[in-house]
């Protein structure tokens, strides 16, 4: 069934002015153009509308009981343009954000307090969670995009990326070593280490295999703030992300080593094909990508 808003709206403006020649003058369209109009909705729903006299225009039984229809679908097609036109210049609309916990700890702070600021409008739901719980929001659209680690997964997610943090080591003392002192002094305590879903495992065993320290950690933990506080109590070392480790590091008792030898972990935005960031999403991820570039990310 073809039916257009401009059938819709001279149908109404018919019943409402009891008059062709009236309502043609308001919808801006000649007799002629307003009758066909009429004539094609009528077609197109099967029943006749008006009926017709020299001296009047009467709604039929049909006619009555459509027009609240009609009426409320020029409501909603109004309602419907008038929302994305807000949502557009990001007056109002709504986020759903996926994000690791290391981003949720910087940089999203900042950049959602800018953004509340900027766009106090939009509401923002989020998620924190393991790079494979994230995976699983996103491919089952959960959120409308995720700000984590690169993935592998094929076919139906796509990631942009933003920017790469790196990996340093957490150890209580050691301050002053460097190099083979730090490595042999490495060799006689724990490696304390996030659990295999998260997606530092997967680096943290690469860069201590590099360093000749892989082992089976003394303690596998799903939080990085629970490896921070394992390695502030003297239970072993651990590997976490440089932009977290002054928040994990507050009392100055941990000791930060960056590790040259680390591979540097992708963090972007994921999202399902085919790929579509609404105006709101959009002005997001720029301020993210600013704040990442402030940071030093």
């Amino acid at each position: 069934m073809d039916i257009s808003f401009r059938q819709l709206q001279a149908f109404v403006l018919i019943a409402e002015q009891r008059s062709f020649s009236r309502a043609a003058e308001q919808i801006h369209l000649s007799q002629p153009a307003l009758s066909y109009s009429l004539r094609k909705l009528e077609e197109a729903l099967g029943l006749s509308l008006f009926a017709r006299n020299t001296r009047s225009v009467e709604l039929t039984e049909a006619g009555v009981r459509f027009l609240e229809q009609a009426r409320r679908l020029l409501r909603d097609m109004h309602n419907a343009v008038h929302d994305a036109h807000e949502q557009l210049h990001l007056q109002s609309g709504s986020l759903r954000i996926g994000v690791l916990p290391s981003v949720a700890i910087e940089p999203l702070p900042r950049v959602l307090v800018d953004y509340r600021q900027r766009y106090p409008g939009i509401d923002i739901s989020l998620r924190d969670g393991r790079a494979g719980e994230i995976l699983q929001w996103v491919s089952n659209a959960e959120v409308d995009f995720a700000i984590t680690s690169m993935t592998d997964e094929p076919g139906v997610l796509d990631f942009q990326p933003l920017y790469d943090d790196s990996l340093v080591l957490l150890v209580r003392g050691l301050s002053r070593l460097r190099g083979k002192k730090l490595l042999a002094a490495l060799q006689d305590l724990d490696y304390v280490a996030t659990t295999r879903d998260t997606s530092l495992r997967t680096m943290a065993d690469q860069t201590l295999a590099r360093m000749g320290l892989l082992r089976e950690p003394a303690f596998e933990v799903a939080y990085m703030s629970s490896a921070a506080a394992l390695a502030r109590a003297g239970l072993g070392y651990a590997l976490l992300p440089a932009s977290v480790a002054d928040t994990f590091n507050g009392d100055g008792s941990l000791s930060v080593h960056p590790l040259p030898m680390a591979p540097a972990r992708g963090i972007g935005v994921l999202q399902r094909k085919p790929c579509y960031l609404s105006p709101p999403a959009q002005a997001f991820v720029s301020l993210l990508k600013q704040q990442a570039e402030a940071s030093g990310l």
